[in-house]
């Protein structure tokens, strides 16, 4: 554990103490490594500092990993309702595997921007200011004088540690670092505790405070919202669960006896008085209709006799409709068979009598008629006989085949 706190305060010193970054990052550090955990108020107290500020500056080190907070409530002596109260700690596990990851980070990005040998600039010139990589002064040369510019022609100033190259910046980096790149191999190899809020808390140092700056006592209040299976939570569930399984699918006797009685008790406690019942005049009695409220249960229950014998009544009443209206085809069908018996005959004998026709008569008035004008006037005045179209009546089948008839009028 103490060589985990030097890494987490080497680790402050080293990134958060530049003038861009507030120097009380590294004083929160220092202050929660010493005491273990502190709650915002007590930490304030030491920093003499606002809550806010407080807040502020621990939100960044709660970005690198470098602290945890912690909230759960408070009741306060004198107050009703409980608050929310913030603790700080280290948890030196994550902190390292933080650390880790910067560094990692910050070695990939300066091999990132390293350049290689070949692109290092080793020849300057000192008339122009020109700088040349050593495959670019090759094509000009001078034997006596060595390389020359190629803008001004002037002798080139060979100097190789002007512009670092290569891998340099890594090495120099890997230096400045060495602290924490020892020992983090150290860390490794050995098993870090975890630091929980209940070991930090369990484990914090109390802030000696003066008499004008005495915080208020406060008493943990057990969340009942979170479950009761975490640890060191109260466990206020249920110890036992009874389950009474029966057969019946409906309520059983002694449940309709209980329901029984208890509407008894209520039409008893609901029951008209005498003299609303019977008239105190003429001593005739009336019946009171009765207040017990009917539930939907009981209606349902009342209904269902009642719902049988209707559909009992109205299905006898159909096959008796049926019945009746099959009675009334089967009539209507003799009925219709005897008029069309009574038709053919009727037909029959109208077709015979039609069919001979007593014609002596006419022809005896024909015959008188003609000799009376015969008489009075003379043969030539006559005028010649008419003939009239007489159609014989015949059947029904024979009419088409027969002839028409003439007759002298």
């Amino acid at each position: 554990m103490d060589l985990a706190q030097q890494l987490v305060r080497s680790v402050a010193r080293t990134f958060l103490n530049s003038p861009t970054i507030d120097t009380r990052h590294v004083l929160i550090v220092d202050a929660l490594i010493i005491h273990s955990a502190l709650r915002d108020d007590d930490l304030s107290y030491l920093m003499s500092m606002n809550l806010k500020d407080l807040h502020r500056i621990c939100a960044r080190l709660r970005d690198e990993r470098l602290l945890q907070v912690h909230v759960r409530p408070e009741l306060r002596e004198g107050q009703q309702r409980p608050t929310n109260r913030t603790y700080y700690y280290i948890d030196y596990r994550q902190a390292i595997d933080a650390i880790k990851w910067r560094v990692y980070h910050l070695d990939k990005a300066v091999q990132g921007n390293a350049k290689p040998a070949s692109e290092k600039k080793e020849y300057f010139c000192s008339r122009c200011k020109a700088e040349w990589t050593q495959m670019e002064v090759l094509d000009k040369v001078d034997p006596v004088r060595g390389f020359t510019c190629h803008r001004c022609d002037n002798i080139l100033v060979f100097d190789p540690e002007r512009e670092a190259g290569g891998h340099e910046h890594s090495t120099k980096l890997n230096n400045q670092l060495r602290f924490i790149t020892d020992t983090l191999p150290k860390l490794d190899a050995m098993v870090v505790p975890e630091n929980t809020f209940d070991t930090a808390y369990a484990a914090a140092r109390p802030v000696i405070r003066d008499a004008t700056n005495q915080a208020a006592p406060s008493i943990v209040v057990e969340s009942m919202a979170k479950p009761t299976a975490v640890k060191g939570m109260a466990n206020t569930g249920p110890q036992s669960i009874a389950v009474d399984i029966t057969e019946l699918e409906g309520p059983t006797e002694a449940e309709k006896k209980a329901e029984q009685e208890r509407k008894e008790k209520i039409a008893q406690s609901n029951a008209l008085p005498a003299w609303h019942l019977q008239s105190t005049v003429t001593g005739a009695s009336y019946g009171g209709a009765s207040t017990l409220p009917i539930t939907k249960a009981d209606e349902e229950e009342e209904k269902k006799p009642a719902d049988q014998a209707d559909d009992t009544m109205r299905s006898e009443e159909v096959t008796n409709l049926f019945e009746m209206l099959a009675r009334q085809q089967a009539e209507e069908a003799r009925r219709k068979e005897a008029e069309a018996d009574d038709s053919d005959e009727e037909d029959a004998e109208d077709d015979e009598e039609e069919e001979f026709e007593d014609i002596t008569n006419n022809a005896s008035s024909i015959g008188e008629k003609r000799r009376a004008s015969t008489a009075t006037t003379s043969a030539a005045d006559t005028p010649p006989p008419k003939k009239v179209k007489v159609e014989e009546p015949a059947d029904e089948a024979d009419s088409d085949d027969e002839d028409v008839a003439f007759e002298d009028v």
